[in-house]
C-alpha cells in the first residue's frame, strides 16, 4: 500500500512538472515575442528574396494624407443637426460593431441623427441598402464598400442624388469620393517583421514553411499578403511560401481553408491570416488536428479586433503578432472627413490614411489598445 502511494505521488508530481515546464515554456515564448517586438519596418537583407513580391496596389495617390486634424474630436461640427447615414460591411463583426458604437457616442456627442446601415457581408444586401440610403435622403453618408469595382457605381448613384459621400475601409476602384483608409501594405509588413524576428528568436534551427489564409478578391488584402510576405522575407529570406488558401475573410470558411492547408502541407509551421477572423478560423483548425501550441510555430494577423486579443495574451497561442486596424481611428476621421465634405473642403481626390500599428504582445499593450479602440 505504501509504495502503490508512493508511486501514485511520485506520477502526480512528474504532471504537476511537466504542467509547470510548459507553462514556463510557454510564458519564455510570451517574453521572446516582447522582446522581439519593434514598430519600424525591417529592411531586406537580401533584396533578392523581396523582388517578386507585388508592391502596393490599394493606393491611388501614394499613402499621403491630406493635412487635418483628422484624429481630434473638435470642440463642434459641422454634422451637428444633420442626418448622417453610416454603413458597415456587417454588424456580425466585431470590428464594424465597434465601428457604430463609436458613431453612436459621435452622433450623441455632437447632436446629429445618425442611422446605421448593415450591408450583412452580401453584394444584394449592399446593392439594396443603397437604395434604402437614398430612401433616407440624409445630409451626409459614410460608406463602407464591400467590394472596390462594384462600390464605384454605388457611390456615383449616392452621389447623382445629392448626396455628400465618403467612403472608408474598403477604397472604390477609381476616385469618386473623399476616403478613408489604412496603408495595408507597411502595416502588415511590420506585423512580418516582428513575426520573422520571433521566429528566429524562438525557432532557431528551423527552416520557416508559410501558409496565408488569404481573400484574393479584394486589392487591399492582397497588399496585406504581400506585405507581411515583404516583410518576413526580408528578414528570413531562406523561408518558403507552401501556398495561400481563399478563407473568405470570415471564421467559419477561413477553419475549412485552414484546414485543407495544413493537410496539404503538413510542414507549414507559419501563417498569416489576413485578418483576426481568418486567424481564428486558423486557431480552430490547429486545435482540431493537435497543433495548437506555441511550440507548433508561429501564427500572425492584422486587425487587432476584441476577441483576437485573447489570443494574442494566451502564453499557449502561437499567434503571437499583431497589427490594429483601429475601429475609433477609422469613425473618428471618417466622421472628421465628412464634416469637411459637407463644408465643401473635401472632394473626391482628398484621402485621411490612419496608422496601423502592431500591437505589442504585453498585457499592457493589449489593454491600452482595447481601451481606446474598444472600450465597454
Amino acid at each position: 500500500m505504501t509504495w502503490n502511494v508512493l508511486t501514485r505521488a511520485l506520477r502526480g508530481s512528474a504532471v504537476l512538472l511537466c504542467t509547470l515546464g510548459a507553462q514556463a515554456a510557454a510564458e519564455t515564448a510570451v517574453e521572446t515575442a516582447a522582446s522581439t517586438f519593434s514598430t519600424d519596418l525591417c529592411e531586406p537583407i537580401d533584396k533578392a528574396a523581396v523582388a517578386d513580391i507585388p508592391g502596393a496596389v490599394s493606393g491611388f495617390t501614394g499613402y499621403a494624407s491630406a493635412p487635418g486634424m483628422w484624429l481630434t474630436e473638435p470642440e463642434a461640427s459641422a454634422l451637428t443637426g444633420k442626418r448622417i447615414a453610416m454603413s458597415v460591411m456587417s454588424l456580425g463583426h466585431p470590428y464594424f460593431q465597434a465601428i457604430a458604437n463609436h458613431w453612436e457616442t459621435l452622433a450623441e456627442k455632437y447632436d446629429f441623427e445618425l442611422r446605421v446601415f448593415d450591408g450583412r457581408f452580401d453584394a444584394g444586401t449592399v446593392q439594396r441598402m443603397v437604395d434604402d440610403i437614398i430612401s433616407y435622403a440624409p445630409d451626409g453618408v459614410a460608406f463602407a464598400p464591400l467590394d472596390s469595382a462594384a462600390s464605384v457605381p454605388q457611390v456615383k448613384r449616392m452621389l447623382d442624388a445629392g448626396l455628400k459621400v465618403v467612403t472608408y475601409n474598403v477604397q472604390p476602384a477609381e476616385m469618386v469620393a473623399p476616403r478613408v483608409f489604412a496603408n495595408d501594405f507597411d502595416g502588415p509588413r511590420i506585423v512580418g517583421c516582428n513575426l520573422a524576428r520571433y521566429f528566429q528568436a524562438k525557432f532557431p534551427e528551423r527552416d520557416p514553411v508559410i501558409g496565408i489564409v488569404d481573400q484574393p478578391e479584394l486589392l487591399q488584402v492582397q497588399d496585406r499578403k504581400n506585405g507581411f510576405l515583404y516583410g518576413f522575407l526580408s528578414l528570413m529570406p531562406e523561408a518558403r511560401v507552401a501556398q495561400a488558401v481563399n478563407g473568405g475573410g470570415v471564421i467559419d470558411k477561413a477553419n475549412a481553408a485552414a484546414s485543407d492547408l495544413l493537410q496539404a502541407h503538413p510542414d507549414i509551421n507559419v501563417i498569416f491570416g489576413i485578418n483576426n477572423d481568418s486567424s481564428l478560423g486558423t486557431v480552430a483548425a490547429l486545435k482540431a488536428v493537435g497543433k495548437y501550441s506555441d511550440e507548433w510555430g508561429a501564427l500572425a494577423s492584422v486587425d487587432g479586433s476584441e476577441p483576437i486579443m485573447g489570443e494574442l495574451g494566451n502564453p499557449v497561442s502561437p499567434l503571437k503578432a499583431e497589427s490594429g486596424y483601429g475601429p475609433y481611428d477609422f469613425s473618428l476621421a471618417a466622421f472628421n472627413l465628412l464634416a469637411a465634405t459637407i463644408e465643401g473642403e473635401a472632394d473626391e481626390t482628398t484621402q485621411v490614411v490612419v496608422g496601423y500599428p502592431p500591437i505589442i504582445p504585453t498585457e499592457d499593450g493589449i489593454e491600452s489598445w482595447l481601451a481606446q479602440q474598444y472600450p465597454r
